[in-house]
């Protein structure tokens, strides 16, 4: 049974809005960790961006601890940390009100937060959820895994009446997934059901949202059969409010990548940029390829902007990207960046419209190891992240790159 609640009217938007352009300052970039994660009560193991508060606080979720439930290792948190890397925990999931919650938060005027978790709530199949500035915790949809959707791996966006779209992992009409929208007042609704086949499967990344109300966004698999696996690399695609799905590039492996991870970004040409998390050249023992950053043009036509090749220039992006005003793309790679290979512990990259990479930090796990999440800047051009482990208890951390 369905979870009904009202949500706040306020206008739905992020603390510290996502922008396209974001200044950032031409100087070295420094680390330091603002925060490291226990694994106990403050949670552990951080895959989701941030957002930030006129304050400077920042504002997130953790995959798993905050309590002994879910199999023992927690059920993950949602937390908050000033400035000056002062932890509150402002939710602790148990299972039946959702858990791990694995993307980004958005948040409204009011300073109400709202996410999603993977699974827990009343059907086990993954929640909508909103958390008060206060830390009262109320579930807005419980998915049912059925015709609806279950396990969403994505954060949500919002529109000007505060109806919300998300992605689900899976459920749907063929059960490989879906693209949904709650009304403010909990009532659910599918825009898209995946297929499975060249339409693509398994969407993870986050919504991008038009002025004419169309979305974008990726599915990990599904698409051509790049690879002989039969799964397929996975496409980017197009929805119409109406929920017309239009497959705007099949990833066909190689230089062109495959499996995407994360959303997107768009400039002021209607061009996407993205990142996958395999493709371009074979980077480990095990036969893996390391992943690489792209361009999708209004018109269709995709390039490869850069080949990571598992050492210092990192491996394995599963973060979406940040762009400046003059272009230049900003993310993070989970692995790679250690010269011999000690660590492979991840980076944070610049790379130029022409796809030249500069790398402005390299984890060596005290300080963070395996960032999965995307960047988020300030108004000085500072960023702003999270590793899913390493720090002082090997639980992830919260990090800031100084860019002066």
């Amino acid at each position: 049974m369905k979870s009904i609640i009202t949500v706040s009217k306020a206008p739905l938007a992020l603390l510290f809005t996502l922008p396209v352009f974001v200044p950032v300052a031409a100087h070295a970039a420094k680390e330091r960790v603002l925060y490291s994660f226990n694994g106990a009560g403050n949670g552990g193991f951080v895959e989701a961006e941030l957002i930030m508060d006129a304050q400077g606080n920042l504002y997130g979720t953790a995959e798993e601890g905050g309590s002994t439930g879910c199999g023992g290792g927690g059920c993950g948190t949602v937390f908050k940390v000033t400035p000056d890397g002062q932890e509150t925990t402002l939710h602790i999931f148990s299972g039946d009100d959702g858990a791990f919650p694995i993307a980004e938060l958005i948040a409204d005027s009011a300073g109400n937060l709202y996410g999603t978790t993977y699974n827990g709530g009343a059907h086990v199949a993954g929640t909508i959820f909103k958390v008060t500035p206060a830390g009262r915790m109320r579930v807005i949809y419980s998915f049912t895994g059925k015709s609806d959707g279950s396990n969403p791996f994505s954060g949500l966006i919002a529109d000007e009446a505060g109806n919300f779209y998300g992605t689900t992992t899976s459920g749907g009409a063929y059960r490989k997934g879906t693209v949904f929208k709650i009304t403010p007042r909990g009532k659910e609704r599918v825009l898209y059901s995946f297929a499975g086949g060249t339409d693509g499967v398994y969407p993870i990344g986050t919504l991008l949202r038009d002025s004419a109300g169309n979305f974008y966004g990726t599915a990990t698999i599904g698409g051509a059969d790049c690879d002989g696996t039969g799964f397929g690399c996975g496409i980017v695609f197009k929805l119409t409010p109406g929920g017309q799905e239009t497959v705007l590039y099949r990833f066909q492996g190689g230089d062109h990548g495959a499996n995407p991870g994360a959303g997107l970004v768009m400039d002021q040409t209607g061009a996407l940029y993205g990142t996958t998390n395999n493709g371009g050249v074979v980077c480990d023992d095990s036969g893996a390829t390391c992943g690489t950053v792209y361009k999708l043009d209004a018109n269709g036509n995709e390039t490869g902007l850069h080949t990571f090749t598992g050492g210092s220039d990192g491996a394995y992006p599963k973060s979406r990207l940040l762009m400046d005003a003059a272009g230049n793309l900003f993310g993070t790679t989970a692995g790679g960046g250690a010269a011999g290979g000690e660590c492979g512990c991840g980076i944070v990259f610049k790379m130029s419209r022409h796809g030249a990479e500069k790398i402005l930090h390299t984890f060596s796990q005290s300080d963070g190891h395996g960032p999965f999440a995307g960047l988020i800047p300030d108004a000085a051009g500072n960023f702003y992240g999270t590793t899913d482990v390493g720090g002082q208890y090997a639980y992830g951390t919260i990090f800031k790159i100084r860019n002066r």
